[in-house]
């Protein structure tokens, strides 16, 4: 079992780790359909440094519902050595904003950013002054090398592998660190920092509640165009089933949780890992104290595979479907065809799993016609939920090396969003595609799938996720 037990030292550091939200503003309508997810990378980082014995506290500020005045003022009152965040594309402009402001309070204050947004970018993040540092990919030995570094007063920082830092007044990026194979290695999150009981995995992911969220792998075997990992996380690497299993009841026995999010890329990506973690959930019985849900593709979800989950307690999927149209999904290297979307999702129904569509419109070469077709698809299909999210070109991804000198030229990260209400943010659209008919279409989307009665009925009275109010935000948000 990864270890759990803290291990106080004699560390004279005070760390903030702070998960921050981005301009809810921008989203417009769509504002009130979010809701406070559980921060796992960054609650890794926690776990991390706790179990090494530093002084650790964090803040979440869109949980905790908190301005840039609000965290200032708990950054003042906790007087850390150093902040960390997690920095997202969107959320970018407001992790810039908190860090000016906290170096304007606390110059001493050393202030270091993760994720793969920081991770791109970490050259000109460093040089443009208001943060120290960078730590890229895995970065639970870094940021441990990093406050031991600091603690002791070294100054020459070249040793740290993983890090971008400033240099003698240029920034620096050290050798990149190996990555950490063995994740069972890890310490455990430690959510007993964090508000857990105010998360939730979004409407269409949310089963029961408590919830909190593990990772069984990291990286991925596949190359979508669109998504970040192919920057950082191209290497699959997992974890061993029946240590995952330990993590699991570390949640349902410590923070009482009823439903574990796998927040891995594809969970299960092969049935040799999946089955004795079922086996040993039931083993232990915790079939039957949690539910657990996870992402994956639908070409991995054979008879077996869904018998399997849904005995050891899985109860929903979440399926990267991405478009009803062979030719889009070849166009960003998805190698998926709707043919084998339709085989695993009858498999995942038949099995007895909710199943959720996750779809982007708005992909490359797409046409307003092609959109049409993926959301009669998504209908056709008959999920339990769908999302329809405007494909945008992540910085990490493919679609952003190949776009950004081309057709964006744009830094405006907090529009960075797949529900953008106004067409003169939409950062990418596709050439010919109207970008407030593209607006228009989502919306649309949205009410083709969800105003139906047979739907209207299933959501309200069979699967009790989405409430009446929630409903009505939703047909708030689809007014277009």
């Amino acid at each position: 079992m990864a270890a759990t037990l803290r291990h106080p030292v004699e560390a004279s550091l005070r760390i903030l780790l702070i998960n921050p939200s981005m301009n809810m503003q921008k989203l417009g309508r769509f504002a009130d359909l979010l809701e406070p997810m559980p921060p796992t990378g960054i609650a890794y980082i926690a776990g991390a440094l706790v179990a090494k014995g530093w002084h650790t506290r964090f803040v979440d500020m869109f949980a905790e519902k908190l301005t840039a005045k609000g965290v200032l003022e708990k950054v003042v009152r906790f007087q850390p050595d150093l902040v960390g965040m997690t920095v997202l594309t969107p959320s970018a402009p407001t992790c810039e904003l908190l860090s000016r402001m906290i170096k304007e309070v606390s110059p001493k204050t050393k202030i270091v950013w993760g994720g793969v947004h920081a991770d791109v970018f970490a050259k000109d993040i460093i040089r443009d002054g208001a943060v120290d540092f960078v730590v890229h990919h895995d970065g639970e030995t870094t940021i441990c090398e990093l406050v031991e570094a600091l603690d002791g007063g070294t100054k020459d920082l070249s040793g740290i592998d993983g890090l971008s830092w400033m240099d003698d007044g240029s920034p620096r990026t050290n050798k990149e660190r190996a990555l950490l194979r063995d994740l069972d290695s890890l310490a455990y999150p430690a959510w007993d920092l964090f508000p857990y009981h105010r998360y939730g995995l979004l409407p269409f992911a949310d089963v029961d509640k408590p919830v909190l969220t593990m990772t069984g792998s990291r990286g991925c075997p596949y190359r979508c165009d669109y998504c970040s990992l192919l920057h950082s996380g191209k290497v699959y690497r997992r974890r061993d089933p029946i240590k995952l299993v330990d993590e699991y009841q570390h949640l349902v026995e410590r923070f009482g949780v009823k439903q574990v999010g796998l927040v891995d890329p594809i969970f299960p990506l092969v049935l040799k890992d999946l089955k004795p973690f079922c086996e040993e959930l039931v083993r232990r019985k915790l079939d039957q104290k949690a539910v657990w849900l996870s992402e994956t593709r639908a070409d991995r979800l054979d008879e077996e595979t869904c018998r399997t989950m849904y005995a050891g307690g899985c109860r929903r999927v979440l399926m990267g479907i991405e478009s009803g149209v062979d030719m889009l999904l070849g166009n960003v290297n998805k190698n998926l065809t709707t043919e084998k979307v339709r085989w695993g999702v009858n498999n995942a129904k038949k099995a007895g799993i909710q199943t959720v569509g996750l779809f982007m419109i708005g992909m490359p070469g797409e046409t307003p016609e092609m959109t049409r077709e993926t959301i009669e698809f998504a209908v056709d299909l008959d999920l339990d939920f769908a999302k329809f999210a405007i494909t945008v070109p992540f910085p990490g991804s493919k679609l952003f090396e190949d776009q950004w000198q081309k057709t964006l030229f744009r830094d405006d990260w907090e529009n960075y969003t797949t529900f953008n209400p106004d067409a003169d943010r939409l950062v990418y659209h596709p050439q010919g595609y109207d970008p407030e008919l593209l607006i228009k279409m989502q919306a649309y989307g949205l009410r083709r799938f969800y105003m139906r009665f047979d739907q209207v009925k299933r959501q309200l009275v069979e699967l009790k996720t989405i409430n009446p109010k929630m409903m009505l935000y939703g047909i708030y948000g689809m007014a277009i």
